[in-house]
Formats: C-alpha cells, sequence, structure tokens
C-alpha cells in the first residue's frame, strides 16, 4: 500500500532533489568555470561550505595576539580579504558556502557599483538573525521603500536641523566630563577610565535624547548596550556558512539573540505607546525620529487595529537601526581618537591649543565653532582612515551584469575592502600607514593625491544618513575633554581590534586622565 502513497510524493522529491544538487554543486562550479574564463583567480569550490572553515581560522588565528598600535590592523580585522586579494589579484574571489564572494580591491570601480543601488543592493537578506535584527528599516528597504524612507528622514539629519541641538549635545557630554573631573579630584588629579565604554555611555544618552526625546533611564542604557552586544554576535555567526533553518538550532548564541530581540522589543515598544498616551496630535515643529515615524498615528485616519499594528512594528525595526547605528558608529570613532591621541601626544598637544584658540573661556560651544576646529577635523579624518566606521562594503548583484567587463551573475556577493583603500601605498603614499593627520590640511582629495577612495561611511545613494550627526558628537566631546585633561595610554591598554559590525577594541580602551 505505502508504494502507492510515495508514487504523488516521488516527483517532488526529484525536483527539490536536483535544485539542492544544483545549488550545492552544479552552479557554484558553472560560476567557477566562468570566473576562471574571464581570468579571475580564486580557492576552488568546496561542496557545501565553500571556504567558511578557513576563513574562521584565519580569524581565529589573527585575534589570538594583540598587535602595536603602529602596526597596520588589516591582517587582523579581514585577514580572509588580505589573503586572497594578495594571493589572487585586485579581482578575486572565495566561497561563502555555494555563494561566490568577489573582492575588488579598485575605488574607482567601488565608486561606480556604489552609485547603482537598485542593481547592486544590501546584503542583508542572506544575512543571520542577528544581523537582521539590527537592520530593519530604512537599511534594509530597497527600490521605492528605501527612497520614501530616505526622504522621510533626511530632514532630520540636515545641518540646519543639527545645529540647535548643540546645546543638547554639550549637556549629554557634560555629564560625562563632570564624572571624569569628580573620579580624577578624588583620585589626585589622575585616573584610570575605560574610554570605549564611556563612550558608548555617551552617544547612546545622546542618540536617546535627541532623536527619541527619551530620558535616558537605566532600561534604555541597556537596550543599547545589549543591541552592541547583538552587534558583536552578528559578527561571529557571519564568519562562517548561514544553514537555512540555523536561527532555530538551540545554540548559546542563538538563545542570547533571541533573549535581547525580547528585550529591545519590549523597552522599544514601551517607548512607544508612552508616546503614543502623551502626543494625540502630530508636534507643527521639534519633531524628533519617533514624530516622524508615528506621524500617521497622530492623524488618525489609522482606524483599522491590523495597520496600526503595522506601523508599529515598522516603527520598532526603525528605532532598532537608529538606536544601534546611531551610537555604535559614533562611540567607536570618538574612541579610537582618544586611543591615537593618548600615543601621539604631540597632535593632543596641537588639538588642545586649538580648542583653547577657538573657544577661550567660554563654556558654551557652537556649530560654529566646531567648524573653526581645522585641526580637529584633521585627526578626525585619519583617524577614520586608518579605522574606518565601514570597513568593507558588500552588495548582492540584483540581476546577471558587468562590472569592468567581466561578467558577474545574480546573486553573488561583491565586496570592496574600504581599509585596504584606505591604507593603499599608491593612493596615499609610502606612509600611508603611518598616523599623519596634517595630510588633511588641503581636503580629503588632495590627501589622497586625487583619487577619490576616501569612504569611511560608505558611498553614494546610501551613504550613512548619520554621518553628520556623528561627527557633531565627537567633535563637541572631544573638545569638552582636551580643555579638561590630558590623555595618557595606560600600561594595560592592549591592542586588539576586532570586527563586531564596526572595528572596536577586543579589551576595551584603559586611559589615564589627568586634570589639567
Amino acid at each position: 500500500m505505502w508504494k502507492f502513497a510515495i508514487i504523488p510524493v516521488l516527483p517532488f522529491l526529484v525536483f527539490f532533489t536536483c535544485k539542492f544538487i544544483n545549488w550545492v554543486w552544479l552552479k557554484p562550479r558553472r560560476i567557477e568555470r566562468l570566473f576562471r574564463k574571464q581570468g579571475m583567480k580564486g580557492n576552488s569550490y568546496k561542496l557545501l561550505f565553500g571556504d567558511s572553515k578557513e576563513t574562521s581560522l584565519m580569524y581565529e588565528e589573527a585575534y589570538s595576539k594583540p598587535i602595536g598600535l603602529n602596526d597596520d590592523i588589516t591582517p587582523r580585522v579581514m585577514p580572509n580579504i588580505l589573503h586572497t586579494v594578495q594571493k589572487y589579484g585586485n579581482y578575486s574571489f572565495l566561497w561563502m558556502g555555494p555563494r561566490p564572494r568577489i573582492f575588488i580591491n579598485d575605488p574607482a570601480i567601488g565608486r561606480s557599483v556604489l552609485t547603482k543601488n537598485r542593481l547592486f543592493i544590501k546584503t542583508f537578506s542572506i544575512a543571520n538573525r542577528a544581523v537582521q535584527l539590527l537592520v530593519d528599516g530604512l537599511a534594509n528597504a530597497e527600490g521605492a521603500e528605501w527612497t520614501k524612507s530616505r526622504s522621510m528622514f533626511n530632514p532630520l539629519f540636515n545641518m540646519d536641523k543639527l545645529k540647535p541641538m548643540m546645546p543638547a549635545i554639550q549637556s549629554c557630554c557634560e555629564d560625562k566630563i563632570k564624572e571624569w573631573k569628580r573620579i580624577t579630584t578624588n583620585e589626585n588629579g589622575s585616573c584610570e577610565v575605560d574610554v570605549f565604554s564611556d563612550s558608548r555611555i555617551v552617544t547612546s544618552a545622546i542618540m536617546a535624547q535627541l532623536m527619541f526625546s527619551s530620558t535616558y533611564t537605566e532600561e534604555i542604557k541597556n537596550t543599547f548596550l545589549q543591541l552592541g552586544e547583538l552587534g558583536v554576535l552578528a559578527r561571529l555567526a557571519s564568519k562562517l556558512l548561514n544553514i537555512p533553518g540555523e536561527e532555530y538550532l538551540p545554540t548559546q548564541s542563538n538563545r542570547r539573540v533571541k533573549e535581547i530581540e525580547k528585550y529591545v522589543r519590549v523597552s522599544i515598544t514601551t517607548m512607544i505607546h508612552d508616546r503614543l498616551k502623551s502626543q494625540t496630535s502630530a508636534p507643527s515643529s521639534n519633531r524628533d525620529l519617533l514624530d516622524v515615524l508615528l506621524s500617521e498615528l497622530y492623524s488618525g485616519n489609522v482606524t483599522k487595529e491590523s495597520e496600526r499594528k503595522k506601523i508599529i512594528e515598522n516603527a520598532v525595526g526603525e528605532c532598532r537601526v537608529f538606536f544601534f547605528g546611531g551610537f555604535e558608529t559614533s562611540s567607536n570613532l570618538l574612541t579610537w581618537v582618544m586611543v591615537l591621541l593618548s600615543f601621539h601626544q604631540d597632535w593632543q598637544a596641537r588639538a588642545r591649543e586649538e580648542v583653547l584658540h577657538v573657544l577661550g573661556n567660554r563654556k558654551s560651544i557652537t556649530s560654529d565653532d566646531l567648524s573653526k576646529m581645522k585641526i580637529m577635523t584633521m585627526i578626525i579624518n585619519e583617524t577614520m582612515r586608518l579605522y574606518p566606521p565601514v570597513m568593507e562594503i558588500s552588495r548582492l548583484v540584483a540581476e546577471d551584469t558587468k562590472i569592468n567587463e567581466l561578467s558577474i551573475p545574480k546573486d553573488s556577493l561583491v565586496t570592496f575592502p574600504v581599509l585596504m583603500f584606505h591604507r593603499n601605498t599608491e593612493i596615499w603614499g609610502e606612509d600611508a600607514g603611518e598616523f599623519r593627520p596634517d595630510r588633511f590640511a588641503e581636503g580629503v582629495l588632495k590627501a589622497a593625491n586625487g583619487n577619490v577612495a576616501y569612504m569611511p561611511f560608505g558611498w553614494g545613494p546610501r551613504i550613512c544618513i548619520g554621518m553628520n550627526f556623528a561627527l557633531m558628537e565627537v567633535k563637541t566631546f572631544l573638545a569638552m575633554a582636551l580643555r579638561d585633561f590630558t590623555l595618557e595610554l595606560s600600561p594595560t591598554y592592549t591592542h586588539a581590534p576586532v570586527v563586531a559590525i564596526t572595528v572596536q577594541l577586543q579589551f576595551g580602551a584603559p586611559i589615564v586622565l589627568t586634570k589639567i
């Protein structure tokens, strides 16, 4: 009897078996032959897992020991990309499971590709669950949906909108500066702090209060910090092949991802409902990001509960994106600047002299003051060159296309190693690995010897929307800190950059503060 029952199922089994074989073997082999025929080089495809195991071992080896502050961080934070490019050339490939990952070490091609955001799309649809939780909403939108969202949020990050925020930004920074003053006073004028942790608190407080008009409660603080942990978990998982359904496996990391997801959802949903209770109509001015997200509900035109739930769900996703992106990028940039100034005392002294010259005895800082701090700008630019917020940019190919006359099939992953662009001696000179802020004295283009190869916040239409906001935060805090303290690396500092979503410090950033 069972023989007759299996007959209708047999065609489906054959169909899915053929599809599986094509996915794990036939298609990758066809793509590899195509690449090699065009002169591209790379590793031979290995069944199902590709180069996932080798990539994982490279990171394990790279992270096993710290490096010197003057060392190139590329071998530590992108060993797989560096190894592939050095071995096979500037147009090379390896395998993320059955999917080819193409490395293009050419900033001119990178600029061209990144302007075509409908053909080369974000990679989040193929990422693990932790990544997808961090990039819902604007970061993950494509096509008309992205255009609509971007145009909706752009006004919030316009410089005319940001300038009036300066007193509030300064107030948030002042809380941490006062804490540092209190600690140094109690410790006879000098103390050690972890500026990695403190930078996170400062930038998350600014984001919560200025973009969401939210009191910086312990719950909101924990929401930011847990999203930061989610960023670490996201990168750990992305080193290996993401097998369909693996997010349901009862692993320790999967359990932690679910715990964070639940905590963050409750925290943000509570914030949204509190706003809806207190705000019955759309504000005519001074709208924050949450007001923009909830504007449809303010109008009173949404009557169906299903539509209301969808709007709130979308708002939760967008809040996650801006919560995470809004403090992660700024806090890491601020940390790296303070680490480098602690090591390069001459540039710290020059920056302090400029701050005192611009501000004098005034306590308040304006956006015009920040624009006059040319040395500070040079230092931040050089920090982002050596430790860019965006280490590499990857795009998924939406349809068969050509890049520099090379045929690239649909669903391939194209990666541009920004960090390698930024440290290329042919572009920046033989001193490309050195911290030399004065290279930016005459602007970015002059620093790169006429090459458009500087992409710390990405490139093209999808360049980071919060770039100006992040730079204002960092400049403001640095100006306040340098006026009151000298910074020096602690003897316990260990230089060990690692990649989460951004480049951060494996063992924190202990720095000795001395009250001036």
